[in-house]
């Protein structure tokens, strides 16, 4: 990963704060009492062996108001932060925490399917897939996870240093707004 004092004063706090909090709240805000079991049962069975100063529950309890990815939703489901809370009450009512692993991972797999829809009386796919992708926002955005898979660091605050404007312009000729570089 790039040396911090390669970035910029706003990229390294970020970095920096990431690294002490691994996103770690003193109490969970959305998803406290009896789902936080659940929620931290359900995340580390879709993400297994995150470095335990990772703590994606956390994450997905600030983030779950707001708005990452396309933000689109059938008519029929709530806003994500209500099917969220609904999803975790259904795995609350089963006692999914309580499951073996391999339970845990078939309801999972059910789930993905949109086989568990009438067991858990809410969109299972929809839950668990937006669940998974909030959790994923969290841990590709951790600087852990970035020396663990190979990523280099967020750019330079002007862009990559090899590619000059005139790259950037001729890499983006033809397309939509590309007049505005």
């Amino acid at each position: 990963m790039k040396k911090l004092a390669t970035l910029g004063r706003k990229e390294r706090a970020v970095i920096e704060e990431r690294r002490r909090s691994g996103y770690r709240r003193d109490a969970l805000e959305h998803f406290d009492g009896e789902l936080e079991p659940h929620l931290r049962a359900l995340v580390s069975r879709l993400i297994p062996g995150v470095q335990d100063n990772i703590d994606l529950a956390g994450f997905v309890d600030a983030h779950a108001e707001k708005p990452l990815g396309r933000g689109d939703r059938a008519p029929d489901l709530p806003p994500a932060p209500e099917l969220l809370r609904r999803g975790l009450q259904a795995l609350a009512g089963c006692d999914f925490a309580g499951l073996p692993e391999t339970e845990q991972d078939h309801l999972i797999g059910r789930m993905r399917r949109g086989e568990a829809d009438d067991e858990l009386g809410l969109a299972a796919k929809e839950f668990v897939d937006r669940l998974l992708v909030l959790a994923l926002a969290g841990y590709l955005a951790h600087p852990d996870t970035w020396e663990r898979i190979g990523f280099n660091g967020p750019a330079f605050p002007e862009g990559y240093a090899w590619i000059t404007p005139t790259a950037t312009l001729k890499r983006h000729r033809g397309f939509p707004g590309a007049g505005r570089l």
